[in-house]
C-alpha cells in the first residue's frame, strides 16, 4: 500500500473524530438527555482501523514484521531497474560494484586461481570479510551453494534473472543470530517484483570502447496481479563475449616492472638485471616462457631414488635462444653452470652479457596477450513464482518459486611452461652427444667459457683471479651425456577449460494470521513456513599434458633413458604404457614462435588428456516462524519472533584420476568431497520501543535475537 494513502487514511480518520467529538458536544449542549458517546473507545476504533489498512513488511535483518520500512542494521536498498538504466545488466554486477561490496569480488576473470566454487563461479563479499561469510536470499529464502570443483561454499549471483528483481537488500552488518553463521559479513537479500502486469519484452547490446567483452540480452516477463494473489515468470538470456588481454590498454603490452629507490623515486627498469649482470634493461618484467628461474636446478630425488639423475649432478634449464648461445650449444642458453653467473657471461669483451632474458621474454607477445581477460560466457535463466490467499479468519496464503539455469563458461588462459626432465641418454637429448643431434654439454661448455679469453678476463675482473684458479673446480671435462630441463610452452597446454552449470531451486510454503493468539496484552500474530530444495550441477573440463605420460615418453621410468620403457618398476595408471611414443623434446616445432607444437600428431595424442570434475550439491531447508506483539508500550507493541530451521547440505563432487591424483604436468591434485551435514537451529528475536518522540531521542529501540545451532557431519 501506498505510504501516501496511509497517511491520508490516518488523516481522514483524524479528521472524522474531530468532526464526531465536536458534534457529540454539541448536541449534549442541547439536549443533556441524549446517550453520551464513549470518545476514547470511538478513537481507538478508528486507529486501529487505520492501523490494519497498513501493509506489514519485514525488512532484511530481521524476521518481526513492522509496519514502517526500518531497519535497526545499516541496510542499502539498489534499484534493479536504475541499475540496468546505468548499464549494469545482471545481478553479479551489481552486486559486486554495490558501495557496500569490499575486499576481492570473484569474477569471471578469475581464470587462473584455484578457487573454492571452482572456475566460471561469480560471488558477493560484503564488508570484505569472504563470500563464505555473505548469505544470499531471494525474497529472505536462503540460495543454496553451487560451483564446479572442490567443495562450493557460496551461491553463484550469477544465476538470478535480473528481469524479475524489483530491488536488492544489502544488510552490511553481521546477522549470524537472525540468519545463521554464514550471515557474519553481511546479506544480499534479493527482492522479487510483484507488479508484473502482462507481457514485456526487452533487449540490449553493449558496446564496449574497445574490442571484445560485448554482452547481448534478452528479457522476456509475464505477469499479473489478482484479487487474491499475482504470478510472474520470467526468462533471461546473455551471452558474453570474450576480450584478450591484448584489446585493452590497461593489459595490452607487456607486464611491467615497479620499483622504489631509495630516494622515494619510482622507476619501471629493473636495474639489477643491467647493473649486476650486465644484461640489457628492460621496463617488462621477466615473465614468460623464458621468463626469470632461480639460477640452478638440482634434481630434489634423494640418490639412488628413482629413475631420476644423482642429486650432487647440476642439470641445465636449456632455453631456446636463436642466434646466441651462453655455454657452448649453439642456439640454447642455460641458467645453470659451473659458475654461479654463467648465463651472463661476456665472451665478446663488449661489457655486455651474451645473451640477455630481454630479447627472448614472451610478456607482452601474443602468445600471452591473445590469453581471455573475460571469458565466453552464456546464460539461461527462468523462474516462476506467486502466491494465492485463501481468505478466512486466517488469511491463509500459499506461495511458490521455481528457478532454472543454464550456462557456459570457455577460458583461454596465458601460455603454461613445461619443463620436464629428460634423461642423459634419451637419444633426443641435446645433451646427449650419442643422440641424434647432441653435444658434449660439458666439455662444449669448457671451450665457450674457461679457454675463451673474453671470458677469463671478464671472471677475473669479478673475482681476482683467473678462471684457470678453479680449474679442478670450474671445469666440466667430456662427461658424456647428461640430463637436461628444456623450458617450452606448448599450444593449448593447460590454458583451455569449459565450465558448464545447471542449477534448480524450488520453494514452496504457507504463511498467514493467528487469531487465536490474539489475547490479553498479545496480538498481530501470524506464521510463515517453507521448504525449499535447491540442486546444482558443475561440470568442468581443462585439457593439457599428462606429466606421468611424459615421463614415460622420455625415458624417465627407464635405467637406460630409453622411452616407453619402465624398467625401474615404476607404479604408473593404467592407460599410461598404451599407445606411448617416444616424445622429442628438442624438436624445432617446439621452439619456435614462443609457444610451439609437438613434432607429430602421435606425440600430442599421446600425451594429451582431459581433466573432468562432477559437482553435485544439494541443499533442503525446513524453516517455520511466528511472529507478533506481545504488549504495547508508549513508543509501540514490543515485537516478537521465534522459529526453527532444519538444513540439510549434501556434496558429491567427484574428479577424474587425472584431477584426483594431479596427473597433469605441474598441477595439484583435487581429492573432490563427498558428504553431507544436517543443521538443527531455533532462533529468536525481540524489539521494543524504549523511546519515542522525545526531544533526546526521536526512536530508540532495542533489539535482541539469538540463535542456537546443532551441526551433525
Amino acid at each position: 500500500m501506498n505510504f501516501k494513502d496511509t497517511w491520508l487514511q490516518k488523516s481522514l480518520a483524524i479528521l472524522g473524530v474531530s468532526t464526531l467529538i465536536f458534534g457529540s458536544s454539541t448536541i449534549m449542549a442541547q439536549d443533556e438527555e441524549v446517550e453520551s458517546v464513549d470518545i476514547e473507545a470511538e478513537v481507538a476504533e478508528v486507529a486501529e482501523s487505520a492501523k490494519d489498512g497498513v501493509e506489514e513488511v519485514i525488512v532484511t535483518g530481521s524476521r518481526l514484521k513492522r509496519s514502517t520500512f526500518t531497519s535497526i542494521s545499516p541496510l542499502q536498498i539498489v534499484s534493479a531497474e536504475i541499475s540496468r538504466e546505468a548499464g549494469l545488466m545482471n545481478a553479479a554486477e551489481i552486486l559486486q560494484t554495490s558501495t557496500s561490496a569490499n575486499g576481492q569480488q570473484v569474477d569471471l576473470t578469475f581464470s587462473g586461481f584455484v578457487l573454492d566454487n571452482g572456475p566460471g563461479s561469480r560471488t558477493i563479499n560484503l564488508r570484505g570479510l569472504g563470500a563464505d561469510r555473505t548469505l544470499v536470499l531471494i525474497n529472505g529464502r536462503r540460495v543454496a551453494p553451487s560451483g564446479a570443483e572442490g567443495a562450493p561454499y557460496s551461491p553463484n549471483v550469477g544465476s538470478i534473472p535480473q528481469g524479475l528483481v524489483s530491488t536488492y537488500e544489502l544488510l552490511t552488518d553481521g546477522a549470524s543470530s537472525i540468519y545463521g553463521s554464514d550471515a557474519i559479513g553481511g546479506v544480499s537479500n534479493i527482492i522479487l517484483r510483484k507488479d508484473l502486469d502482462g507481457f514485456a519484452i526487452e533487449g540490449g547490446t553493449t558496446n564496449p570502447k574497445y574490442s571484445g567483452g560485448e554482452t547481448d540480452t534478452l528479457t522476456l516477463t509475464w505477469g499479473g496481479v489478482y484479487d487474491k494473489g499475482f504470478v510472474g515468470f520470467g526468462v533471461d538470456y546473455s551471452k558474453e563475449y570474450h576480450a584478450t588481454y591484448a584489446s585493452r590498454p590497461w593489459t595490452a603490452g607487456c607486464e611491467t616492472n615497479y620499483e622504489v629507490g631509495t630516494d622515494g623515486v619510482y622507476r619501471t627498469e629493473d636495474l639489477f638485471w643491467e647493473y649486476a649482470r650486465g644484461a640489457k634493461g628492460t621496463d617488462c618484467k621477466y615473465s614468460g616462457m623464458t621468463g626469470y628461474v632461480q639460477m640452478g636446478t638440482q634434481n630434489p630425488a634423494a640418490p639412488g631414488q628413482g629413475p631420476f639423475p644423482p642429486y650432487n649432478l647440476w642439470v641445465p634449464l636449456m632455453f631456446y635462444t636463436p642466434g646466441a648461445a651462453n655455454g657452448g650449444v649453439p642456439n640454447f642458453s642455460t641458467h645453470r653452470g659451473p659458475y654461479a653467473g654463467a648465463f651472463y657471461n661476456d665472451t665478446d669483451g663488449d661489457g655486455m652479457a651474451d645473451v640477455s632474458w630481454s630479447d627472448y621474454i614472451l610478456n607482452g607477445t601474443d602468445a600471452v596477450n591473445q590469453a581471455f581477460l573475460y571469458p565466453d560466457y552464456e546464460n539461461t535463466t527462468s523462474m516462476a513464482y506467486g502466491e494465492y490467499t485463501f481468505g478466512g479468519d486466517y488469511n491463509l496464503t500459499g506461495y511458490f518459486e521455481a528457478l532454472y539455469q543454464d550456462s557456459e563458461y570457455n577460458q583461454r588462459g596465458q601460455a603454461a611452461q613445461l619443463f620436464p626432465w629428460v634423461p642423459a641418454n634419451n637419444p633426443y637429448n641435446i645433451c646427449n652427444p650419442n643422440g641424434v643431434r647432441g653435444v658434449d654439454c660439458g666439455n662444449a661448455e669448457d671451450i665457450f667459457m674457461f679457454t675463451n679469453p673474453g671470458y677469463a678476463a671478464a671472471f677475473e675482473a669479478t673475482q681476482g683471479v683467473p678462471p684457470t684458479f678453479y680449474a679442478g673446480f670450474l671445469a666440466n671435462g667430456n662427461i658424456g651425456p647428461m640430463p637436461v630441463q628444456p623450458v617450452v610452452a606448448v599450444q593449448g597446454d593447460r590454458t583451455a577449460s569449459t565450465v558448464t552449470f545447471q542449477n534448480a531451486r524450488i520453494v514452496g510454503g504457507l504463511k498467514g494470521d493467528l487469531p487465536g493468539l490474539n489475547t490479553g496484552t498479545l496480538s498481530n500474530w501470524g506464521f510463515d513456513a517453507y521448504i525449499t530444495y535447491s540442486r546444482s550441477k558443475g561440470i568442468s573440463a581443462r585439457y593439457g599434458i599428462r606429466g606421468d605420460r611424459l615421463d614415460y615418453a622420455l625415458g624417465n621410468y627407464s635405467s637406460t633413458g630409453t622411452p616407453c620403457d619402465n624398467d625401474y618398476g615404476v607404479s604408473m595408471a593404467d592407460d599410461v604404457a598404451a599407445g606411448c611414443v617416444a616424445v622429442d623434446m628438442f624438436a624445432p616445432s617446439l621452439w619456435d614462435n614462443g609457444v610451439g607444437d609437438f613434432a607429430t600428431q602421435a606425440e600430442r595424442d599421446y600425451l594429451f588428456d582431459a581433466r573432468d570434475f562432477d559437482t553435485v550439491y544439494e541443499q533442503t531447508v525446513v524453516s517455520g516462524s511466528m511472529t507478533g506483539d506481545i504488549y504495547e508500550m508508549e513508543g509501540g507493541p514490543v515485537l516478537l519472533g521465534v522459529g526453527f530451521e532444519y538444513r540439510k547440505d549434501e556434496i558429491t563432487s567427484m574428479p577424474d584420476a587425472v584431477a584426483r591424483d594431479g596427473l597433469f604436468f605441474g598441477y595439484f591434485s583435487d581429492g573432490g568431497a563427498v558428504g553431507d551435514r544436517s543443521s538443527k537451529e531455533v532462533f529468536f528475536e525481540l524489539e521494543a520501543p524504549l523511546l519515542s518522540g522525545k526531544p533526546i531521542a526521536k526512536e530508540l529501540s532495542l533489539n535482541v535475537s539469538a540463535r542456537l545451532t546443532d551441526d551433525e557431519l
